[in-house]
Formats: structure tokens, sequence, C-alpha cells
């Protein structure tokens, strides 16, 4: 029976993130718990220009990537805007795969896997802002049946 491959360490999440090497990034170790990788992307050549931020935990728990340049909400005028979490704190938290399907493990490369569904994400947000119907497809789930459960639990 083959193995599970290993689940990668902070570090070698640093040296993957900063192997894309992007423009304006940057990686921020926050007291060896967390790390931070802010960098900017836009979504095609004619695409604004995004400032996100890719928060990791040492364990197995999910990523989270926020855009946190420009307001989403804002350039959204009042249109609630599709596949986000609620997020406390500046930007606004993507949903980028499913979790019931789990899409994504902790084995996976992030380069591979977050970086550019981010960057996806972004192109079909940039669509909806002009058409006003999200062409990503995915699913998302809904409020109504979460009750007081948190996002996490929601999804399993």
């Amino acid at each position: 029976m083959k193995r599970p491959d290993p689940i990668p360490t902070l570090m070698q999440r640093a040296q993957e993130l900063q192997g894309l090497g992007l423009p304006e990034s940057w990686i921020e170790r926050r007291g060896g718990k967390e790390l931070w990788f802010h960098f900017q992307v836009a979504p095609g050549r004619f695409g604004r220009l995004y400032s996100c931020l890719l928060k990791l935990s040492p364990d197995s728990r999910k990523p989270e990537l926020v855009v946190v340049k420009p307001d989403l909400q804002e350039l959204a005028a009042g249109k609630k805007i599709p596949h986000v979490y609620p997020h406390k704190g500046r930007g606004t938290k993507l949903c980028l795969w499913w979790p019931r399907a789990r899409e994504w493990v902790p084995q996976m490369s992030l380069r591979e896997s977050y970086v550019p569904w981010a960057v996806e994400w972004l192109l079909y947000f940039e669509d909806w802002l002009l058409t006003g119907e999200w062409a990503g497809g995915g699913q998302h789930p809904r409020p109504k049946r979460w009750g007081k459960l948190s996002f996490e639990e929601a999804a399993l």
C-alpha cells in the first residue's frame, strides 16, 4: 500500500511560493504558527491588479485566500458577490473549491492550486461585474442550512 504524500511544512510552502517569482510578493512569518504570502496578480492582460493574501497554518487546515485591494465589495456596488466566505478583517475571502468534494488536500501544491485558482476566480469576478452572471460554475454552501455551524463545519 502506498503511503500518502507528507503534508508540506511552512518552510517548504514558503520556498514553493517564493519560487513563483511574482513581482511585489513577499512572505511574512507570523510567530511560527502562520505563514502569510502577499502577492499581486491580474486576471489577464487587461484585468486590474489585485493585492492578495494567502494565509497558511502548519497543520492541514485549509488555507485562506483574501483579496485585500481593491475592495471587491466596493467594486460590486452593493451586489452580493458569489463564491465568497464571511471574513473578519480587511478584504474579501474567496471560495475557490468545494470542500465536500475534497477538491483540495493539504499535500497539493499551492502554485498549482490556490494561486491559479485565485487568478481564475478574479477573471470570473471581472466578467460578473460586467454581465451580472457568474460564469465560473461551482457550488457554494448556502447560509440557510448552516444554522449555528461554522463554514468549516458546514463543509464537512
